[in-house]
């Protein structure tokens, strides 16, 4: 088909009929800016870690590069927790947050990795019932009925992103608010809290994303569940079955009547024993299948049908890092970007004439370590070797 534009190829990619053309997409850009234009990067292109459509070009319209446009709709807190501050001294802050949530960080903001969780405002059932008039109800604050009134046209209108409903899955949904050690005992020790937990969050977001999905007509629904370590998932799979399972059957259902086709799961660590499940109860694509956790590889041959996305080792561009040393055979980065996307997309996109069902990303962000000149040779290469047909058409005149 000639023409296509991204989001028919994206649509195309996930009914399994591309054929050998190839979407390629990522999940955002976190990048040394500064370096990159000293490498070559033109001045008047935007550092945007995520999909823009301000008039300037951004990374992604410069590699032509698809990526997420996100339409969101407030699935927490209303009203929100009192933000207040609660110690600050030694250059360092204790505050609680509009979750509840007791954090520890650097005063002035400047904090290199996440905040400290330090405490939570739902230990048990009795804090949950006392607060649970925050997460029901007032439906109409839960979307920016002006947000939607100034945007949602051109957001439904521009065709070079999918537009994409963002909630949280089940897992990410109670770690927000019982920490990630109680969301994982939890559902032994407090079963029916659990269950309360996530048919509020489910009934919750079924009414608050009808205004958004109605304005801005989602072509997927990305389920943010970063719930695996590098060992695997910190949910057992009859946990999963019996708890969070129904979750998903019942909000791919909602999707489905308010023609949303389809779910992009992103999950980092290594999923391997949910697979299987995540895909049976609805999943219809995973990302981004971090090399140093999992094979995708291994996972795509045992399931043909499913559809994947990302796979590509991040780390390729530093082949000279001594974490690196026997992953490649070379200490040159255009060689090892050539090997990674011969093992990665040559088998997803050529085996057996065209697997199809794949898109082309790095496995997590396009991160700090990435130089500009590698970046530009991976993407061409994807074009110029691997049938990449992304059509890049918001800047054309």
């Amino acid at each position: 088909m000639t023409g296509m534009t991204n989001r028919e190829l994206f649509h195309e990619t996930m009914r399994r009929e591309n054929g050998d053309r190839l979407l390629h997409m990522e999940q955002g850009f976190n990048i040394r800016y500064d370096q990159w234009l000293q490498e070559g990067l033109p001045t008047g292109v935007e550092d945007a870690g995520n999909v823009s459509l301000s008039d300037a070009e951004n990374l992604y319209d410069h590699f032509n590069v698809a990526g997420y446009l996100y339409c969101r709709f407030n699935q927490f807190c209303i009203p929100p927790f009192e933000e207040r501050i609660l110690e600050e001294k030694d250059g360092r802050k204790i505050y609680v947050n509009e979750k509840g949530v007791t954090l520890k960080t650097m005063a002035d903001g400047q904090c290199g990795s996440p905040p400290l969780e330090m405490g939570f405002a739902v230990n048990n059932p009795r804090d949950y019932h006392r607060n649970r008039f925050r997460f029901i109800g007032n439906t109409e604050k839960r979307y920016d009925e002006a947000w939607l009134k100034d945007h949602a046209a051109e957001i439904r209108m521009q065709q070079d992103h999918p537009v994409t409903l963002w909630i949280h899955g089940p897992f990410a949904f109670l770690r927000e608010f019982l920490g990630v050690e109680n969301s994982m005992v939890f559902p032994y020790t407090e079963p029916d809290l659990v269950r309360l937990m996530l048919k509020d969050h489910l009934e919750n977001s079924i009414a608050s994303a009808a205004p958004v999905i109605q304005a801005c007509r989602p072509d997927m629904c990305f389920i943010w569940e970063d719930c695996c370590g590098s060992s695997g998932p910190f949910i057992a799979p009859d946990i999963f079955l019996s708890l969070m399972a129904p979750w998903y059957r019942e909000w791919k259902g909602y999707l489905a009547s308010m023609g949303v086709p389809w779910i992009m799961l992103d999950t980092d660590g290594n999923p391997s024993s949910l697979v299987k499940l995540w895909y049976e109860a609805g999943v219809d694509c995973m990302q981004p299948w971090e090399v140093n956790a999992v094979d995708m590889l291994r996972f795509a041959a045992e399931f043909p049908e499913y559809v994947m996305m990302g796979g590509i080792y991040k780390h390729m561009f530093e082949p000279n890092d001594l974490s690196q040393v026997g992953r490649f055979k070379t200490k040159d980065i255009y060689e090892a970007i050539d090997q990674e996307l011969a093992r990665v997309v040559g088998f997803m996109r050529c085996r057996s004439g065209g697997r199809g069902g794949y898109i082309a990303a790095l496995d997590h962000w396009a991160f700090w370590g990435i130089s500009y000149r590698g970046y530009r040779y991976y993407s061409d290469q994807m074009t110029e070797r691997y049938g990449k047909a992304n059509s890049a058409t918001r800047l054309v005149n």
